[in-house]
C-alpha cells in the first residue's frame, strides 16, 4: 500500500522551534527584567512619598523644638573689681552691648571702668564737683545706661555712660569711652544723705526722685520746654521708705518697711493713686519691668511678687494696682532685682548667696541656682540679654552666661491662659508683634485652634447637605444624558483657585450679605419651603405627563420656585428688618444680645469655603452611591419601595462608608484652606462662636505672620509649631475617620450578605 503524502514544507523544523524557544525566553526575561525595574520604581516612589512627609513632619517638629529646650546659665568666670576700701566699693556696676568694658561708680565718687576678661582697671575718673563728698546711693537704669548718684550733702549727680565703637575699615577695633554729666542738682534743701535714688530719662524729660530721712521722697523733673520742677512726696509717718524708683511712663514707686509700695502719677502734678499691700515684710528691692507699666518688689523673706495697673473685673471702669504674679523665694532677703532691657525676663538675687532668673509674662521661673560667694545688692543683665553680672560684697564679679533664646514660649504661654499685662483676667490671646519694643508677645495657640475649628464647622453645614445631597440626587433621579453633564461641571468647580473664592467673597459677597442680611438669613426658611412645593407641584401633575417624561426632569420645577423663593427673600426682607429690628440689624446685634457685625464674618466664610469644599464631597458621595449594587435597588423597588424609600434607605446606608470619606476628605480642605479665610475674614483671633465676627486660622496666621518672622526667632518657630498642630489635627481626625469609615463598611456589608 503506498505511503500517504504528507507535505512538510510549512511545518517547523526542530532548528526553528528551537530558535522560537530561545527567543521566547529571551522576551521573557526582558518583560520580568522590566517588571522587576517597574516594581522598583513604583515602591522607590512611594517609599519617597512617605519619607518626604515624614521628612517635613521632622523638620516641622526640629524648628519648633528649640522652644521647649531647657534654659542653660552657667557662670563664665569670675574677677574682683575695686580695692579693699570700703569707699571704693562699687555701689553700681554697668557694661556695654559689646562686653569688652565693665564700669562701676563707687563711693568715693569716681567712675571706673574696667576689662571684662580680666578684670584689670582701665580708666578712673572722679565726678565733677564731687571733691569734698562722699556717693551714699547710686542706680542704673535698665535701658540707656543713665546714672544717679546720690551724695551725702543732698545733691544729686545725673549722668550717661556712652560706649561708641570705633571701626577701622569695616572692623571694630575698640569702644570709645564716654561719661557724660547731665545735671547736678540740690534735691534735698536739708542737705540729708541720699538713701535711694532713681533716674530715668526719655526724650529729653528728666525724671529723678531720692529718699532722704525716714520717709521723705524728692522728685526732680524737666518739662518737654527745659523747664525745672521739684516736688515733695511723703510716705505714712509711721512706715519707712525703702526702695523708690522712677519710669518713663512718669510714675513713681516707693516701698515701705511694712510691705507696702505707694504709686504717684507724675504725669501733671504728683497724684497718690495706689498703696499695693505687697508684702507683710519690708520692701527691699523694687524694679520696673520693660515698659514702665509694671513692677516687681522683693521682699525680706526671699519673695518677689509683680504688679501692674488694671481693671479689677470686666464690669469696672476704674482701674487699680493688681498683684498678678509670685515667684518662687530666693535664700535670705531680696537685695538685687535685675531687670533685662530687651525682654520681660529679670534675675532676683538674695543675700543668702541663691539666683533665680524668671520670665514674667508666662511666670515661668527659667533657673535657680547657688552662688559661689555672698551677693552684695548689685546685679545686671547685660544690654543683649546673654550675661548676667553678679557682685559679691567683697568686690567679686560674677559673670553667668544666659543661654534661654525663647523664654516667653512655654507650655503655659502656648497653650493656657495668662494674665497679660493691663487685662483684668488671665486669658487666651494671640497677639505677636505690636507698636512698640516694649510689646509683651501673646503667643496662645488657642485662639488660633479654635478659629480654625469654627470655620471648618460652619463651612461643613453649609457643605455636607447641599453636597451629599445632590450626589445622592445625581446618582440615583437624574437621567444619566443629565448626570454626564452635571457631574463634570461640579468636578470642574473644585479646579477654580482658592484665591479666586476667596477674593470674590471678600470684596463681592461680603458687601452683599452686610446690605442685604435679613433677606438673606430668610433665604434658609423660604429656599425649603421653595423647593418642597415644586416637590409637591411635581407629584400633582398627571401620571401620564409625568411618564412621558424624562427621569430628573422635576429640576425644571423646582429650579424657577427656588429663583422665585430667593428674590422674595431679599424683597421682603427690609420689611422684616423694619419690623423685627427697627431697621436697623446690625444695631439691634450690638444693643441686644452684645454681639458685633464683621462685614468679613464667618458666615462669609462659611459659604466661601463651603463652595470650595462642596465639589470634593459632592464626586466621591457620587461615586459612593452609584457604586451601590444595582440588585440591591431592584429589590427595594420590587418589594414596593419609592425610589425615595429606596435612595433614603438603601443607597444612603451602602454608600456610608464612602459619603463619610467624602465629609472627611472635605473637613481635611477645609482645615488647611488658607485664602479664603485669610481674604473672606477679618483674621481677628477671637474666641467666639457667633456667626457675625471673625476669626483666624491656624493656616491663615502662618500666612499672615510669616513676613513678621525674623528666622530663628520664637515667632519663627511658634509658626512651625503652629503647622504641626494643624498637621495633628488633621492625622487625628483622618485617622478616626478610617476606624469609623471600615466599621462602616464591614457593617452594611454584613447587612447586604
Amino acid at each position: 500500500m503506498p505511503r500517504p503524502y504528507i507535505d512538510n514544507t510549512h511545518m517547523p523544523t526542530a532548528l526553528n522551534v528551537r530558535q522560537r524557544i530561545i527567543a521566547a525566553t529571551r522576551h521573557i526575561k526582558w518583560l520580568k527584567r522590566f517588571d522587576r525595574v517597574a516594581t522598583g520604581t513604583i515602591i522607590l516612589g512611594g517609599v519617597a512619598v512617605v519619607a518626604s512627609v515624614l521628612g517635613i513632619l521632622v523638620f516641622i517638629l526640629a524648628e519648633a523644638k528649640p522652644l521647649f529646650d531647657s534654659p542653660r546659665i552657667t557662670l563664665l568666670r569670675s574677677t574682683r573689681l575695686g580695692s579693699d576700701s570700703d569707699a571704693a566699693l562699687p555701689l553700681v556696676i554697668g557694661t556695654d552691648e559689646y562686653l569688652k568694658y565693665t564700669y562701676t561708680l563707687s563711693g568715693d565718687a569716681r567712675a571706673r571702668i574696667f576689662s571684662a576678661e580680666d578684670g584689670r582697671e582701665i580708666e578712673s575718673t572722679l565726678i565733677e564737683g564731687f571733691d569734698d563728698a562722699l556717693v551714699t546711693a547710686a542706680s542704673r537704669s535698665p535701658s540707656g545706661d543713665f546714672i544717679a548718684a546720690g551724695t551725702s550733702d543732698g545733691r544729686l549727680a545725673l549722668m550717661q555712660f556712652r560706649f561708641l565703637p570705633r571701626y577701622e575699615g569695616e572692623t571694630m577695633v575698640d569702644l570709645d569711652r564716654e561719661l557724660r554729666l547731665r545735671a547736678t542738682i540740690t534735691l534735698d534743701p536739708e542737705r540729708r544723705a541720699a538713701r535711694d535714688v532713681s533716674y530715668i530719662e526719655d526724650e529729653g524729660r528728666k525724671l529723678a526722685a531720692g529718699l532722704f530721712g525716714a520717709n521723705d521722697i524728692r522728685v526732680y523733673r524737666t518739662s518737654d520746654e527745659g523747664g525745672e520742677s521739684f516736688h515733695g512726696l511723703h510716705v505714712n509717718p509711721n512706715e519707712r521708705a525703702t526702695r523708690v524708683r522712677v519710669s518713663p511712663q512718669q510714675t513713681l514707686i516707693v516701698g515701705t518697711d511694712i510691705g507696702r509700695v505707694y504709686h504717684w502719677d507724675l504725669s501733671s502734678e504728683p497724684r497718690l493713686t495706689d498703696v499695693s499691700p505687697a508684702s507683710a515684710q519690708p520692701i527691699t528691692a523694687l524694679e520696673w519691668l520693660l515698659g514702665g507699666a509694671t513692677f516687681l518688689a522683693g521682699d525680706a523673706s526671699g519673695e518677689t511678687s509683680g504688679w501692674f495697673r488694671a481693671r479689677p473685673n470686666e464690669s469696672s471702669d476704674d482701674q487699680a494696682m493688681l498683684k498678678t504674679r509670685r515667684f518662687p523665694k530666693v535664700n535670705g532677703v531680696v537685695r538685687a532685682i535685675a531687670v533685662s532691657s530687651r525682654e520681660r525676663s529679670f534675675l532676683v538675687v538674695g543675700d543668702g548667696g541663691s539666683a533665680s532668673y524668671h520670665f514674667f509674662t508666662n511666670g515661668r521661673t527659667l533657673s535657680s541656682w547657688t552662688l559661689p560667694a555672698p551677693p552684695a545688692n548689685i546685679a545686671l543683665i547685660a544690654p543683649r540679654g546673654d550675661v548676667a553680672l553678679v557682685l559679691g560684697r567683697d568686690g567679686t564679679l560674677l559673670r553667668y552666661g544666659i543661654d534661654i533664646p525663647h523664654p516667653e514660649a512655654s507650655f503655659a504661654a502656648l497653650l493656657r491662659k495668662i494674665w497679660y499685662e493691663g487685662y483684668s483676667r488671665a486669658e487666651y490671646v494671640w497677639q505677636s508683634t505690636g507698636m512698640s519694643n516694649v510689646f509683651e508677645s501673646k503667643l496662645s495657640l488657642i485662639p488660633l485652634i479654635f478659629g480654625t475649628i469654627k470655620g471648618t464647622i460652619y463651612a461643613m453645614i453649609f457643605a455636607i447637605p447641599i453636597a451629599v445631597l445632590g450626589a445622592l440626587y445625581t446618582s440615583q433621579f437624574v437621567h444619566p444624558s443629565v448626570k454626564a453633564k452635571i457631574k463634570p461641571t461640579v468636578e470642574i468647580m473644585a479646579a477654580v483657585p482658592s484665591v479666586v473664592i476667596g477674593f470674590i467673597a471678600g470684596l463681592w459677597l461680603a458687601p452683599i450679605v452686610e446690605k442685604h442680611v435679613v433677606g438673606v438669613f430668610l433665604m434658609f426658611i423660604l429656599l425649603p419651603l421653595s423647593g418642597t412645593t415644586g416637590v409637591l407641584l411635581w407629584t400633582q401633575l398627571p401620571r401620564a405627563l409625568r411618564h412621558r417624561m424624562r427621569t430628573g426632569m422635576e429640576v425644571f420645577v423646582i429650579l424657577p420656585l427656588l429663583i422665585a423663593g430667593g428674590w422674595v427673600a431679599l424683597r421682603l426682607g427690609p420689611a422684616v428688618e423694619r419690623m423685627l429690628f427697627d431697621g436697623e440689624f446690625q444695631l439691634w446685634l450690638t444693643s441686644t444680645l452684645g454681639l458685633t457685625y464683621d462685614q468679613r464674618n464667618c458666615f462669609v466664610v462659611g459659604v466661601a469655603l463651603g463652595i470650595a469644599v462642596i465639589p470634593i464631597i459632592f464626586t466621591i458621595s457620587e461615586d459612593a452611591f452609584s457604586s451601590v449594587p444595582s440588585s440591591l435597588t431592584a429589590a427595594s423597588l420590587a418589594l414596593g419601595a419609592s425610589r425615595w424609600q429606596t435612595a433614603v434607605r438603601v443607597v444612603l446606608p451602602t454608600a456610608s462608608p464612602g459619603v463619610f470619606s467624602a465629609i472627611m476628605v472635605g473637613f481635611g480642605r477645609a482645615v488647611g484652606e488658607t485664602m479664603i479665610v485669610l481674604m473672606a475674614t477679618g483674621n481677628t483671633p477671637v474666641m467666639e462662636w457667633s456667626i457675625f465676627n471673625g476669626m483666624r486660622t491656624l493656616s491663615a496666621n502662618i500666612a499672615v505672620e510669616i513676613p513678621e518672622a525674623p528666622y530663628g526667632g520664637t515667632l519663627y518657630r511658634v509658626l512651625f509649631l503652629s503647622g504641626a498642630v494643624l498637621f495633628a489635627m488633621t492625622f487625628i481626625v483622618n485617622t478616626l475617620a478610617e476606624v469609623i469609615r471600615q466599621r462602616l463598611r464591614e457593617r452594611y456589608r454584613a447587612h447586604s450578605l
